[in-house]
């Protein structure tokens, strides 16, 4: 009897031992952007990995950016997350806190420094900086972040049997957000305002147009979108403060777009804000005959940084209004070279579309050689009359400009 009770208790014990050993745990969670409890990720694809990188179980973060896995024996796991949730906000300021972590003047945590990486070394440096800075001047011209759009935090968890549940905090932030501004409806842009200084003339020679603001202090960055008359005017080329002024210009959309940052040694301590950048234009040269007037004006998005890297509000950026005149062009025939030996040149400049026959005469008024319905275009061209095969002597061409005779020339032949 009393071996009976020994055995069963033996048995009873043994089955607790074991039940405890294996009984299933639970994780929950939560997913933030940059650790901040008011901006939960939602939709984000928790995975959970065993020691031998296997996928245990996967799940996805619900609105309030929670997730949970039940039923997972003890043991060490690791959690991974990804996303294909909108990024966040990309702007100056991103760039500007790399430029400042790299001088050494702002120190990153572990969320700031993922989204600084964005080439996905494990290094925050000049080559994250530059491709970052030319994906906020000009996004769909830039190559996609080594890194991907998404970072996350990894982590290592052991489940123990007697865990009632590990409660888990991850980090997430999208490539290159890092200030850290994500926003499910999209972030609330300030735009600049403008203002529209005095008409200035552009015709064919250069002129230096400029923008400035009404900020008169130290400056430290800015970031400009614009649009510009392209039917008008033609862009030559674009000056800002020094050498690392970069700018973006797409002649079909009539688009301008500007970044600096200072890099100098002792940043925000040269620059001010009343002159930006300068833009040499000239009249576009395929302008009607008209004349007219237009301005310059800004695209959404853009900011000013001040001395200390921090944006500057109720700005207003000063921006050209150009006019343009008329070119006058009137009907020209020049002809060379004179005296001509094998071919002669007429240089005609139309001031419409138009066709032309042309007609050369000896010096006694024979017609010697003729070109009928020769198309004359708006503008200036060339019409050459071959002349190796004529004797040697003055010759004498009229030009008849859509039925009215309108030029006479004569030039000599030579041998």
């Amino acid at each position: 009897m009393k071996s009976f009770i020994l055995r069963n208790t033996i048995f009873l014990a043994t089955f607790l031992i074991f039940s405890s050993l294996t009984a299933l745990g639970q994780i929950n969670g939560l997913i933030y952007y940059h650790q901040d409890s008011l901006n939960p990720l939602p939709n984000v694809t928790v995975k959970l990995y065993s020691n031998g990188n296997n996928v245990v179980a996967t799940t996805v973060t619900n609105n309030d950016g929670e997730f949970i896995f039940t039923n997972i024996q003890p043991g060490d796991y690791t959690l991974k997350a990804s996303a294909t949730i909108n990024i966040g906000d990309l702007n100056l300021i991103d760039p500007a806190l790399v430029l400042q972590y790299l001088n050494g003047t702002y120190t990153f945590n572990v969320w700031e420094f993922a989204a600084g990486d964005v080439n996905g070394n494990n290094n925050v440096n000049h080559g994250d900086y530059n491709h970052l800075l030319k994906m906020v001047l000009k996004p769909e011209k830039t190559q996609p972040f080594e890194a991907g759009e998404w970072q996350f935090e990894e982590k290592a968890i052991s489940l123990t049997a007697r865990s009632g549940g590990e409660d888990i905090r991850v980090w997430g932030t999208s490539t290159g957000d890092v200030e850290g501004i994500w926003m499910p409806g999209g972030r609330n842009i300030i735009d600049l305002q403008e203002n529209i200084q005095e008409l200035t003339s552009v015709g064919e020679q250069e002129i230096e147009l400029e923008i400035g603001s009404n900020y008169t202090n130290l400056i430290s960055g800015f970031n400009l979108n614009l649009i510009y008359p392209k039917h008008m005017i033609e862009i030559l080329d674009v000056t800002g403060p020094d050498e690392n002024f970069l700018f973006n210009l797409d002649e079909n959309t009539g688009a301008l777009n500007v970044i600096w940052l200072d890099e100098n040694e002792n940043p925000g301590t040269k620059f001010f804000g009343e002159t930006l950048f300068r833009v040499k234009v000239r009249q576009n040269q395929n302008y009607d005959n008209i004349e007219g007037e237009d301005i310059f004006s800004l695209l959404e998005g853009g900011m000013m940084l001040d001395s200390k890297f921090g944006q500057i509000d109720n700005i207003v950026i000063k921006l050209p209004a150009v006019s343009t005149t008329p070119n006058k062009l009137e009907f020209e025939i020049i002809g060379y070279p004179n005296p001509a030996a094998d071919i002669h040149y007429l240089k005609i400049t139309s001031p419409t579309n138009n066709y032309a026959n042309i007609y050369v005469y000896d010096f006694i008024g024979r017609l010697v050689k003729q070109t009928i319905n020769t198309t004359i275009y708006k503008g200036t061209q060339l019409i050459h009359i071959e002349t190796e095969n004529l004797p040697s002597g003055h010759y004498f061409y009229k030009i008849n400009l859509a039925g009215n005779e309108n030029t006479l020339g004569r030039f000599y032949k030579t041998n």
